[in-house]
This record gives C-alpha cells, sequence and structure tokens, in this order.
C-alpha cells in the first residue's frame, strides 16, 4: 500500500501542475484578445489555437483529477493515507498564499486605476488568473520544498 500512496502523491503532484501549466496557457493566450492587436487573422488564429491547447490540457487534468477523487472515496483506508496533516496543511498554506497574493495584485490594480483607465472585465480576469495560479503554484512551491527538507 505504500507503494501505492506514493505513486498516488506522485500522480497528484504531477495533475496538478499540468493543470496549472493548462490552465495558464489557456487564460494568458486568451488575456491577449483584450489587448485588440488583432490586426491579422493569422495571430488570432494562432492564439486561439494556443488558447485552445491550454483548454484542452487543463480538462484533461481536472477529469484525472476528480477520477482520482471518485478512487479515493472508494478506498478510504487510501484515501486517509492521501490526505494526511501534511497535505491538510499544505493546502491550507497554499490557500493563504494564494490569498495575499491577490491581495497584493488587488492593491496594485486600485493603485494603477488612479492613473490609467482600466477596463474592468480586463482586471477581474486578470485576478482571478492571478489567484489561481498563485494557490497552484504556492502548492506546488511548499510540497517541493517540504520534500527537499526531508530529503
Amino acid at each position: 500500500m505504500a507503494s501505492e500512496v506514493t505513486q498516488l502523491e506522485k500522480n497528484r503532484g504531477q495533475f496538478i501542475k499540468r493543470s496549472l501549466i493548462g490552465f495558464a496557457v489557456w487564460q494568458l493566450a486568451y488575456l491577449f484578445h483584450y489587448l485588440h492587436v488583432f490586426t491579422l487573422e493569422f495571430i488570432t488564429i494562432i492564439v486561439t489555437t494556443i488558447s485552445l491547447i491550454g483548454v484542452i490540457v487543463w480538462a484533461y487534468y481536472l477529469v484525472k483529477i476528480v477520477l482520482l477523487s471518485v478512487r479515493m472515496q472508494k478506498q478510504r483506508q487510501l484515501a486517509m493515507s492521501l490526505n494526511n496533516e501534511y497535505f491538510q496543511l499544505l493546502r491550507l498554506k497554499s490557500f493563504a498564499a494564494g490569498f495575499w497574493i491577490l491581495l497584493v495584485a488587488i492593491g496594485v490594480s486600485l493603485v494603477l486605476g488612479l492613473y490609467v483607465e482600466l477596463n474592468p472585465r480586463l482586471v477581474l480576469h486578470v485576478l482571478l488568473v492571478i489567484g489561481v495560479i498563485g494557490t497552484l503554484a504556492s502548492y506546488l512551491i511548499l510540497d517541493k520544498d517540504e520534500v527537499l527538507d526531508d530529503e
């Protein structure tokens, strides 16, 4: 069972990392639409294709995470091993880091809004992207740091 738990912990990290990459590619490519620099149809097609690839990668790994969750509901002992205090603490720390990252981004946008006219939809979209990417990236960084500290 320890081998299976180790493999599932590794899979969880890989799923989160790849889901984060897919989400970032999808949303960052999508944010280019706010710039209104797509004078050439070719550039629009390239950016839309990149965004589409990102959403497919994100959705694929989201489904894999959900399937892993369903599997864990069926195997209670395995679920308890994967949801120990360490991973609960990691989730709490990453949520707190994402919260502070988001607060800083809101502060920056408020100050920037005093000097520049900002598109509210763009600001909200950027804040959403920063919140998701900040939280997931902090989880991966904290998990990596904790593993390195154990070695």
